[in-house]
């Protein structure tokens, strides 16, 4: 078995066919956990890394779920044990976020790529029938959301980068809206280029237009005004659970057959999931949506978003601060601080362009994949030709992991620098 490798991946695929356990001696390969045991660096972003504590009260209740004799993996969804998940998980998802009574929160199956369609699907239909969709363009997850409205109808960019690089956004004077469109639409953090929108200019938005936002990236790492959007969706597995579900926020009186369109896949009808006795209409998965529960219960009992704010601008400014003071060896694509994310650091080494600079980066990617068995450190192409470092930190990534990073970084460069 030891001899098992994923010979089928693509090229892209990160990490090495390496035990992590022939790695580990390295001083830069790991972290060391609650419990004295070693934890790779992981900088996935997708699944990405969930607190350890959590993780081992999964464990110890995964066979028995809540005392229920059977495990989570294997309840009926139509079964009272799951039902009472269900409800703990959506008061504590509520109480981390101060949701409002106003809105309904939703665990749709299918990810935030589902909710791409279901937005359309919902709100470009019925009244708002050949009404455009507001897109800002801020980058490849703003870029897939509009691809998706794209076949449901007419989408008006908003704002647009020429070049497709999105390392700034134009100020909300520029911006082309339609006043009469059926919704707004904006990513609050791209994942690619390291941006982040953590203040939305609200009177941008022209007045009576719904503001939706995929919120995939950051949801939980800043108190985002939750009342002033209508429609809040994030993958499970950044910064809440496993993979499987979204959390979807939606203002109620959004939930309504006046805006479907007339062609609406079961899947994507917030309807039929609102009026499903406790808004659960199929099988959901099941253990997401429990391991989401515990995993906001204990944000909840480390001190909620204050403390994760906290800690998003603590962890990102230990790579921040080495960049900015590193007299050109690092650079961000990103430049403009209130853009930069706290989610993830994207850079390069030197002009990143040129080939000695190019070779120091792919130096860089292979010491720390190959022989330090880091998870995900190479970043999505950014479309400027050469690949580049993106370090990925969402809420549950922990300041040990990225001072690990930063310490090679430093490493790193004093070696290209011959101190």
């Amino acid at each position: 078995m030891s001899n098992l490798h994923a010979a089928n991946a693509p090229s892209h695929v990160a990490g090495t066919d390496k035990r992590f356990a022939d790695m580990n001696s390295h001083p830069l390969s790991h972290t060391i956990g609650p419990n004295g045991d070693k934890r790779a660096i992981n900088l996935c972003a997708g699944q990405a890394s969930l607190p350890q504590e959590v993780l081992e009260r999964a464990q110890k209740e995964f066979v028995n779920t809540m005392g229920s004799g059977h495990s989570v993996c294997e309840m009926g969804y139509r079964s009272k044990p799951f039902h009472r998940i269900m409800e703990r998980a959506e008061a504590s998802f509520r109480e981390l976020l101060s949701i409002p009574d106003t809105h309904e929160v939703h665990f749709f199956n299918g990810g935030a790529t589902l909710q791409f369609a279901a937005i359309p699907l919902n709100l470009m239909g019925g009244e708002n029938e050949g009404k455009a969709a507001d897109y800002l363009m801020s980058g490849h997850w703003s870029e897939k959301a509009r691809n998706e409205a794209k076949q449901f109808g007419k989408v008006n960019e908003v704002a647009k980068d020429p070049e497709g690089t999105y390392f700034s956004i134009p100020p909300a004077s520029e911006w082309n809206t339609d006043p009469n469109a059926a919704y707004f639409h904006y990513t609050s953090a791209d994942t690619r280029q390291g941006l982040e929108i953590r203040n939305f200019d609200y009177d941008a938005l022209p007045e009576g237009v719904p503001l939706c936002c995929d919120a995939s990236a950051n949801l939980g790492s800043f108190a985002m005004d939750i009342a002033k959007h209508d429609v809040i969706y994030s993958a499970s597995h950044k910064n809440f659970s496993a993979s499987g579900i979204c959390y979807a926020i939606i203002r109620k009186d959004l939930i309504s057959r006046k805006n479907q369109m007339k062609a609406m896949p079961t899947m994507c009808n917030w309807v039929k999931f609102q009026e499903a006795p406790n808004k659960i209409y199929n099988v959901p998965v099941l253990t997401s949506v429990w391991l989401g529960m515990l995993n906001c219960e204990w944000m909840i009992e480390k001190g909620g978003i204050p403390y994760f704010e906290a800690l998003a601008i603590k962890r990102s400014n230990l790579l921040y601060d080495l960049i900015d003071s590193s007299d050109g060896f690092y650079r961000t694509f990103v430049t403009d601080i209130k853009f930069r994310s706290r989610m993830q650091v994207v850079f390069t080494i030197k002009t990143g362009t040129e080939d000695a600079d190019v070779a120091l980066v792919e130096e860089f990617l292979r010491e720390t994949n190959d022989e330090l068995g880091w998870l995900d450190i190479r970043s999505h192409p950014l479309g400027i030709g050469h690949d580049v470092i993106r370090v990925t930190m969402y809420n549950h990534q922990t300041i040990d992991t990225i001072t690990v990073v930063r310490d090679y970084m430093k490493q790193f460069m004093e070696k290209q620098n011959g101190n």
